[in-house]
C-alpha cells in the first residue's frame, strides 16, 4: 500500500502517534548531524594544529632519531584524523591555493661581484651570427670567513748592568691563565654558541676551515671557564632584577643528557625579566631539571611583587604566599585567533575584534608614562573590556561543553581578574610578549645545542645567555659587551661587581 494510502486510512489518534515517532526521528537526525559536525569541527582544529607542528618540527630541524621519531607520530596522527574525517565528511573541501611568497631583495649595500656566463660560441648551427637581446639575473649570497690574527705579547727584559738585577712587564691579567684564546675569541665562541646557534662542533669545523687546529674539547672547556667566571656577574643581574616590582616570567623545554644513559631527557630553562617599560632592561635565565613549580619560587624566594605570565600550574602556589598574579592578554586571545584561522569562527572572529580594540590603545598607551597609561585604560579600555565580558558570558551559554570554543570562553572568563589587571595599573603589561620574544632565540637554538649532562653545564649556559641577551635589549653589541667584560674581569674588584652589568655598562673609548 502506498504511504499516502496508509495515512488516509489512520484514525486522529494514529495520527498523532505517528507524527510524534516522526519528531522524534526528526530530532535523533538533528542531534546525530550536530554530533558529526562538531566531532568534524573538533578534528579538522586537531588537524590544523599537527600541521603547524610539522612546519615548526621542520623549521627547527630536529636531529637524527628525534626527528625520524616525531615525523612518523605526526604522519600517523595526520593519517588517521584523515580517515576520521573521511568517513564522518560526504565530500572533502577543495584546497584553497596558497599565494607564493617573494624572496626579499638581497641588501643593496652589500658588494656585487659580476660572474658572467655567456655561450661558448656566439654563431647559430645555421651559422648566422647571434645578437645579444637581453639577460636574466639572479643573485646569490655569498659569505667570506673572518679573519684569524695572531697577538704576539712582548715582554722586554731590562736587566741592570750593576747589580745585575731582571725587570720585566707582569703578565697581564686574563680570564684563562696559559690560555691561546685571547677576550675578543673567547666573545666570538660564546657568541656564535649562545646567540647565533653555532654548536661547538660546527666551530670546530670553521675554525679548521681557517687552517686552526682547535679540538671541540678544547672549546668546551673554554666555555666551561668563561660561564664561572661570569657566574657573579649574572648573580648580581638577578638581584638587580629583583628589586624592581613588576617581572615577566616563562619556561621552554631543552633537551639534557642523562650521565651514563646515552638518552636524553627533557629539562627547562625558566626566563624571567623586567617588563618594556622599566628602566631596568634585564633578562636572566634559571636552568633546572623539571617545570616544577618548587624552581619559581626557589628564583623568586622573598620577592613579593606582580608576576605576568601564563596560566602554568607551577606559579600558583607564588600567587598564595603574596605574589600578584597578571595574566597574558595574548593567550586568550590566541585561543579564538586558532579557531578563527582553523575552520573561520564567526564567533571567535567577534571576539578577535574585542581583543583587537583593546591593544589598538594600548599601541598608543605604550607611548605614555605609567599615570598617563593608566588614566587612557581606564577611559577607553575598561568599558571595552566590560563590554567583551558580558559577550563571552552569553556566547559561553550558547556554547556546547568541551568544544574548543567553550574551552577558549572559559579560559578568559576563568583568569578574568587576573587578564584585565593591566587596566588599573598603568605600570602592568597587558600580555607576555615582552619575555615570550626572550625566550625565542633559545627556542630556535635548542636544536643546536644540549646542556652537555650536567645540572652545572646548564646553569653556566644560562649566566652567559642572561648576559647576552640582557646585553642586546640594552643596545650593546653582545660580543663587544663580552670582551671587554672577559678582558675586565681578571681586575675587577668583586664589590664593584655591578659596575659590569648590561644597563650600566659603557663601551671603552677607541683610542685615537
Amino acid at each position: 500500500m502506498h504511504p499516502a494510502d496508509q495515512l488516509t486510512q489512520m484514525n486522529a489518534d494514529e495520527l498523532r502517534e505517528f507524527a510524534a515517532r516522526l519528531i522524534t526521528q526528526i530530532a535523533d537526525n538533528e542531534r546525530e548531524i550536530s554530533l558529526k559536525q562538531l566531532k568534524i569541527d573538533q578534528l579538522t582544529h586537531e588537524m590544523a594544529i599537527l600541521k603547524r607542528w610539522k612546519f615548526a618540527a621542520r623549521s627547527e630541524q630536529l636531529h637524527g632519531e628525534q626527528r625520524h621519531l616525531f615525523d612518523e607520530t605526526l604522519e600517523a596522527d595526520l593519517e588517521a584524523i584523515g580517515l576520521e574525517l573521511a568517513a564522518l565528511k560526504r565530500a572533502e573541501d577543495k584546497a584553497q591555493p596558497k599565494d607564493q611568497p617573494k624572496r626579499a631583495p638581497l641588501p643593496a649595500n652589500l658588494p656585487r661581484i659580476e660572474v658572467r656566463h655567456e655561450p661558448e660560441s656566439t654563431v647559430c648551427a645555421c651559422g648566422c651570427a647571434l645578437k645579444r637581446i637581453g639577460e636574466d639575473v639572479s643573485e646569490k649570497l655569498d659569505y667570506t670567513p673572518g679573519v684569524f690574527s695572531v697577538e704576539r705579547h712582548i715582554r722586554g727584559k731590562w736587566a741592570c748592568a750593576k747589580c745585575q738585577t731582571l725587570t720585566q712587564a707582569p703578565v697581564p691579567a686574563h680570564v684563562i691563565d696559559k690560555g691561546i684564546p685571547t677576550t675578543g675569541l673567547l666573545a666570538q665562541v660564546l657568541v656564535a654558541k649562545y646567540l647565533d646557534h653555532q654548536p661547538l662542533y660546527r666551530q670546530e669545523g670553521i675554525f679548521g676551515r681557517a687552517g686552526l687546529a682547535i679540538a671541540r674539547s678544547t672549546l668546551a672547556q673554554w666555555v666551561g671557564v668563561c660561564g664561572v667566571r661570569l657566574q657573579p656577574l649574572a648573580d648580581a643581574l638577578r638581584q638587580a632584577m629583583l628589586a624592581r616590582d613588576v617581572l615577566h616570567a616563562d619556561e621552554t623545554p631543552v633537551a639534557m643528557l642523562s650521565p651514563g644513559k646515552g638518552k636524553t631527557h627533557r629539562a627547562y630553562l625558566w626566563t624571567y625579566g623586567t617588563t618594556e617599560y622599566d628602566t631596568l632592561k634585564a633578562v636572566v635565565y634559571d636552568f633546572a631539571d623539571s617545570r616544577a613549580g618548587e624552581h619559581a619560587r626557589r628564583f623568586l624566594e622573598g620577592w613579593s611583587g606582580k608576576l605576568v605570565c601564563d596560566d602554568y600550574a607551577g606559579y600558583k602556589a607564588l600567587f598564595e604566599r603574596g605574589v600578584t598574579e597578571v595574566g597574558c592578554l595574548a593567550h586568550a586571545r590566541r585561543k579564538f585567533h586558532e579557531l578563527w584561522a582553523n575552520h573561520k569562527s564567526v564567533v571567535a572572529e567577534e571576539a578577535l575584534s574585542f581583543y583587537g580594540a583593546l591593544y589598538d590603545i594600548e599601541r598608543i598607551a605604550k607611548e605614555l608614562d605609567a599615570d598617563e597609561r593608566q588614566r587612557l585604560r581606564t577611559l577607553r579600555s575598561r568599558p571595552i573590556a566590560d563590554t567583551l565580558h558580558e559577550w563571552l558570558t552569553l556566547q559561553r551559554q550558547k556554547a556546547t561543553d568541551g568544544t574548543a570554543l567553550a574551552k577558549a570562553i572559559d579560559y578568559s572568563l576563568g583568569r578574568w581578574q587576573a587578564l584585565t589587571r593591566f587596566i588599573g595599573d598603568g605600570t602592568l603589561p597587558p600580555d607576555n610578549n615582552h619575555i615570550e620574544n626572550r625566550i625565542r632565540p633559545v627556542a630556535l637554538g635548542r636544536s643546536n645545542w644540549l646542556f652537555a649532562g650536567s645540572l652545572r653545564g646548564g646553569q653556566r649556559a644560562a649566566a652567559a645567555m642572561s648576559l647576552i641577551q640582557s646585553a642586546k635589549l640594552n643596545g650593546h653589541d653582545p660580543y663587544a659587551y663580552l670582551k671587554d667584560v672577559l678582558e675586565r674581569l681578571p681586575t675587577h674588584p668583586a664589590n664593584r661587581i655591578e659596575e659590569l652589568l648590561p644597563h650600566r655598562w659603557t663601551a671603552p673609548v677607541a683610542a685615537a
